[in-house]
């Protein structure tokens, strides 16, 4: 039996000139979420392709701008946290 491997993901904000080329990015990556009003699309591609897509996205004549998403390194950071730093939350009231 074959063991489930998860591939370490990152997320790519795409913004766009038009939100009609959205569905392109389909072909880069898992699109996640498409925000109509501010034009852009968040994509979730492999950690080991990211500099590779983001060199192409960037290349194409729709895309204005690829910002890599930080939200994996937030979530990593709160896991990481067992206990308040600080002994004020002790105090009794």
């Amino acid at each position: 039996m074959m063991a489930l491997v998860i591939q370490p993901t990152t997320g790519l904000i795409v913004y766009l000139h038009s939100i009609r080329h959205a569905r392109n990015l389909k072909s880069y990556g898992r699109l996640y979420y498409v925000s109509k009003r501010m034009r852009y699309g968040l994509i979730y591609v492999n950690q080991a392709d990211e500099e590779e897509i983001t060199k192409k996205l960037a290349s194409q004549s729709y895309v204005k701008q690829v910002v890599p998403s930080h939200l994996n390194e937030l979530v990593q950071e709160v896991e990481g946290k067992t206990e308040l730093d600080d002994d004020s939350a002790d105090e009794d009231y």
